[in-house]
């Protein structure tokens, strides 16, 4: 079989799972990250490459998201290893990672800490692009921190991995202070659930997705971290749930944070909310 003929296979087996376009890249996609050849060429695989391939189609058929399969997702024009125990990358993540390398460059900013790092896309990411030196990226998972790892190394970057828990106030004082905190932290309450995706539900990691208590639970932990451990002038910029602009808006209003602003996504949907201690 040849890589193009694996193409045209997968795009076969995705059938009724994904539209025409949506196959044809994936497809595309899977050819070139798992067997480092071009989808439209000749060269054959070898039997080991097409045992992948059929259980390649396979996964796909049960809804397992293609970045998993592959290993690779594409964020902000790069690429990072991802696997079930961090999220998959997601476009809307990439303008908040925008918004900070901007903010960042106009102020001079030389710290910066990503509160729920996952795969490690916001810190490597910036470290890369405002060529800034001191990054600090923090996660509850063990799993995402090793990840995240892998990334940082792919990337040849220096970040600071933190292991710790940002709901668990008795760990503040051991943070470093920075002169601003990015977050994309679990925003999704369960009674969402109903409304998202099967691939998403089966495969991406709960404790990333979901919150255990209040939607608000994270935003609240952050923004008093903000106020009680870091100095003066901290800039705070948080991914946040469309349904709940104005609440983490008031949220942070309400705990004396200042400078508030509600930014929405290339949808119109309330996306990210900035604010300054």
């Amino acid at each position: 079989m040849t890589a193009n003929q694996a193409y045209d296979f997968l795009c076969a087996k995705m059938e009724g799972h994904y539209d025409a376009r949506e196959s044809s890249i994936i497809a595309r996609y899977l050819i070139e990250d798992l067997f480092s050849k071009s989808f439209h060429s000749d060269e054959l695989l070898n039997q080991s490459e097409v045992d992948v391939l059929e259980n390649t189609a396979l996964r796909l058929q049960k809804n397992e998201p293609w970045q998993y399969i592959g290993g690779v997702a594409d964020f902000y024009g790069l690429k990072f290893n991802v696997n079930p125990s961090v999220l998959i990358p997601r476009p809307e993540t990439e303008e908040l990672a925008y918004l900070a390398i901007d903010i960042i460059k106009k102020y001079n900013i030389s710290s910066v800490m990503d509160i729920g790092t996952g795969s490690g896309i916001l810190p490597i990411t910036i470290a890369k692009k405002a060529a800034i030196r001191e990054v600090y990226g923090l996660d509850v998972s063990v799993g995402a921190l090793e990840t995240a790892k892998s990334n940082a190394n792919l990337h040849e970057v220096q970040i600071q991995w933190i292991h710790s828990d940002i709901l668990d106030r008795n760990l503040w004082s051991k943070l470093p202070k920075v002169e601003i905190i990015v977050s994309n932290p679990p925003y999704i309450s369960r009674d969402e659930k109903v409304e998202m995706q099967a691939n998403v539900l089966d495969y991406e990691p709960e404790l990333a997705l979901f919150v255990q208590n209040s939607p608000l639970e994270f935003y609240d932990a952050i923004s008093d971290f903000v106020i009680l451990f870091q100095d003066s002038g901290c800039k705070l910029l948080v991914e946040i749930n469309e349904k709940y602009g104005k609440e983490v808006s008031n949220l942070f209003m309400d705990k004396g944070l200042k400078n508030i602003i509600l930014l929405q996504d290339l949808q119109g949907k309330d996306r990210i909310v900035g604010a300054e201690k």
